[in-house]
């Protein structure tokens, strides 16, 4: 075999591990989807030419072609992804999607067509793919280099460079082989770029954290690599046995590419699943134990003084003159019930609407917020008067805001400045939480809200997803602002008067 064979065999095996690693991390990174297809497509592209090398059949080069359109919406995908900008430029995602599908298939029918296929391979038809490739992969890589040139946190700058410089070596060199078709006197350079943007993208991924850190990256990296091995194996044989046999090459050949992503990702999966169950069983923890302590106190008020009553009853003695610790049961047996009543809220988020003065709400949950965190982190309240009350939920709304105060202070944990303020907001009042903690990064923004997202170590995830929550229920709205090295502000915005108040039955939160 020739050496750019060797070449494009290489790469494309160590795409699909790529990709393997990827699919692996698939609902928990939004970098993994658009990265795993990008790595597929490419992989595609590698294999064609090695195929057409090996064969010398058309066919090769009209799927090569195919798969090459591919990538510009994958890195577009992942560009947005990355830079935070996936949700608002959703637009622009699915439209490339749908365009560069459309002549994909186009490509693919010329398998069928002789004449099409022709007219395919034509100039005009390359000048037209040239246009349409020229704004998403433009607008993309703008979008990286001023996300690069914004960022001042080592570790993001770092991976924002290996990003631009793998997709460069990965996709921008790509750009090589449309222009050689064209009869432009430029070198080929696709199958060597994409050979070197693996180690990369493979460092951005696995020393830099693209997926999120993990303690287990170097052994799915080892076994990713161990699985490209034994498929540089297999293509081989597959060509030395069915070279002559198109249909069965095509066969064997998609079986082989399925079984290596297969493989890939069933080991990576692997450790992902023990990792997640783990997550997840310290989040039941967590959240047992906060039950636990809620449901402590009322429960010993309880025991002490059924245990005085016992005693007493043991004595012979009347309780006549002890009705204060019947009062004191009753009491503790309503406090439970109000307990058992507020998580089974929280689960659900079902406002029980009264008039809500957010002033004093604010000073309530700020009352003992200066003992957590003693002459670290300084508390300003920044209260405007005679804002209108709101009617929601007390007891869900101070929950809500006691989050986003636990997470100001988690923030700062080396100090700093907690602002809390209440203002008017157009037609309605809202509540604000101002820290001057690390920041946040763009993918972070993005993802603030979701679920069980988050980024710190012994963290649920269910903090900002439960604010977004009740205040959707009570008919606002929340946002998030924040920058790397400024801090993170948190507006609840909320009606002033009565709102629609949701019942948000079958949310869990």
């Amino acid at each position: 075999m020739t050496g750019g064979m060797w070449i494009s065999l290489v790469a494309c095996v160590g795409l699909l591990a790529l990709a393997g690693l990827a699919l692996s991390r698939v609902g928990r990174s939004p970098l993994a989807l658009p990265l795993s297809l990008l790595s597929i497509t490419l992989a595609t592209w590698n294999f064609s030419g090695f195929a057409l090398e090996r064969l010398d059949d058309g066919g090769w080069r009209l799927l090569g072609f195919a798969a090459g359109l591919m990538t510009v919406p994958c890195t577009l995908h992942f560009i947005l992804a990355f830079v935070g900008r996936r949700r608002r430029s959703a637009w622009a995602m699915f439209g490339s999607y749908a365009v560069f599908s459309a002549l994909g298939l186009v490509m693919l029918a010329g398998l069928f067509a002789p004449s099409l296929a022709e007219h395919l391979l034509s100039l005009r038809f390359g000048l037209t793919v040239t246009a349409l490739v020229t704004p998403p992969l433009g607008g993309g890589f703008t979008l990286l280099v001023l996300h690069l040139r914004r960022t001042h946190q080592p570790d993001e700058r770092a991976r924002a460079g290996l990003v631009l410089l793998g997709l460069t070596l990965l996709v921008a060199l790509l750009l090589t082989e449309l222009a050689a078709e064209l009869g432009l006197l430029v070198p080929r350079l696709g199958n060597i770029g994409t050979l070197l943007g693996l180690p990369v993208m493979g460092t951005a991924a696995l020393r830099f954290g693209l997926f999120g850190r993990d303690a287990g990256a170097p052994r799915m990296a080892l076994h990713a690599a161990a699985v490209a091995g034994v498929g540089v194996l297999a293509y081989l044989t597959v060509f030395r046995l069915f070279a002559a046999q198109a249909a069965t090459l095509v066969v064997c050949t998609t079986a082989v590419t399925f079984g290596l992503v297969a493989a890939t990702r069933r080991g990576v999966t692997a450790y992902v699943t023990r990792s997640e169950r783990m997550e997840r069983l310290a989040t039941l923890g967590r959240f047992s134990a906060q039950m636990a302590h809620d449901l402590k106190n009322p429960i010993a008020a309880m025991k002490g003084a059924a245990q005085y009553l016992k005693e007493e009853h043991a004595r012979g003695q009347p309780w006549d003159g002890h009705g204060e610790f019947l009062d004191l049961l009753l009491e503790q047996v309503e406090r439970l019930d109000r307990v058992v009543d507020t998580y089974q809220r929280l689960a659900r988020v079902e406002p029980l609407p009264r008039p809500v003065d957010l002033g004093r709400l604010v000073e309530g949950v700020l009352s003992l917020q200066s003992f957590a965190s003693p002459g670290q982190v300084s508390i300003l309240r920044e209260l405007t008067p005679g804002l209108p009350p709101c009617s929601g939920d007390e007891d869900l709304l101070a929950n809500a805001l006691e989050n986003l105060v636990r997470n100001a202070f988690e923030a700062m944990s080396k100090g700093g400045t907690l602002t809390v303020r209440t203002l008017r907001d157009g037609p309605g009042v809202a509540v604000e939480v101002e820290d001057t903690g690390e920041g946040m990064d763009a993918r972070t923004r993005e993802r603030a809200f979701d679920d069980f997202y988050t980024t710190k170590a012994s963290g649920s995830g269910l903090g900002l997803a439960f604010v977004r929550r009740v205040v959707e229920a009570h008919g606002g709205e929340v946002s998030l602002t924040s920058r790397e090295g400024h801090g993170t502000v948190v507006r609840m915005r909320l009606p002033a008067g009565i709102p629609h108040m949701s019942t948000g039955e079958g949310e869990a939160a």
